[in-house]
């Protein structure tokens, strides 16, 4: 199989999947090396099409309607419970943002939308970025609407976890 049409199939394979994919499973399903997926991805992007990368593997970014970005505060013994609040109230939680003096703005994708994301996150080790900003961070999220927004920032703000200066 060529390169163009095995594109093709990627973008196709990935529009239909409701779960992320990782270059290792794209590698043996097309029988190429996880460098080449990682190669055909680029090339995909560089075409226009959406594709984010998450700790699970590849995604279309199907995110630019309905997004908002929330600032939260809370120590890390809490990321499990702010994730939770946002999913169980109908929140994607797309993405983590921190602003590093050094770096600038640090973003972790996470595309966390279902109870078993939350498992899968946080039973992971290592730092959270929002340690960096001694908790104050920055997640960008889908909502249904403008009222759901409402509704969750207010929540957020009830439950201590809203950022406000």
């Amino acid at each position: 199989m060529n390169g163009k049409r095995r594109r093709t199939y990627i973008f196709n394979l990935l529009s239909k999947s409701e779960e992320a994919i990782s270059a290792t499973s794209l590698a043996k399903r097309y029988k190429v090396s996880r460098q080449i997926i990682v190669g055909d991805i680029a090339l995909l992007r560089a075409e226009g099409y959406k594709i984010m990368a998450t700790p699970r593997g590849y995604v279309l970014d199907e995110t630019e309607k309905n997004t908002y970005i929330i600032a939260v505060n809370h120590a890390p013994d809490r990321t499990e419970e702010e994730l939770q609040l946002l999913i169980n109230n109908g929140v994607q939680v797309v993405n983590v943002m921190v602003e590093h003096p050094i770096y600038g703005e640090l973003v972790g994708n996470l595309n966390i939308k279902t109870k078993q994301d939350v498992d899968n996150f946080t039973s992971k080790e290592g730092y959270l970025l929002s340690t960096l900003t001694d908790g104050i961070h920055l997640h960008t999220i889908v909502c249904d609407d403008d009222d759901h927004y409402q509704r969750i920032t207010k929540l957020l703000s009830e439950h201590n976890f809203l950022y406000d200066n």
